[in-house]
């Protein structure tokens, strides 16, 4: 299927917020270590598509780790992104995996 210049460009908003989502989650990743931050559950940004969501995900670092072991992945809300491959589920959340151009796009804006 050839995907037409409107639905290419939605695919491309999507993959940006998601990565802007991804690297704010990374940042909060970054500042937990430098300050020596641990528990059982630490809060993260849902890292899906909508622009302005704003839930906050409860992972333990592990799972936060699972997301990250491919730019393909990441952290959403039960309920969001329901077209994108379940990586694993979790307690109010899953991770995912992104296929197809969303994926490509995704991966390539992987910092």
């Amino acid at each position: 299927m050839v995907e037409s210049g409107g639905e290419a460009r939605s695919v491309e908003r999507a993959a940006r917020n998601e990565a802007a989502f991804r690297e704010a989650n990374r940042e909060l990743e970054r500042r937990r270590r430098d300050l020596g931050v641990d528990g059982e559950r630490l809060p993260f940004l849902c890292e899906c598509e909508a622009e302005r969501c704003t839930e906050v995900i409860l992972a333990r670092p592990g799972e936060y780790a699972e997301a990250r072991a491919s730019p393909r992945r990441f952290l959403v809300m039960d309920g969001h992104d329901e077209d994108a491959r379940v990586v694993s589920r979790h307690d109010g959340f899953r991770i995912v995996e992104k296929e197809g151009l969303e994926g490509e796009l995704v991966e390539a804006l992987d910092s």
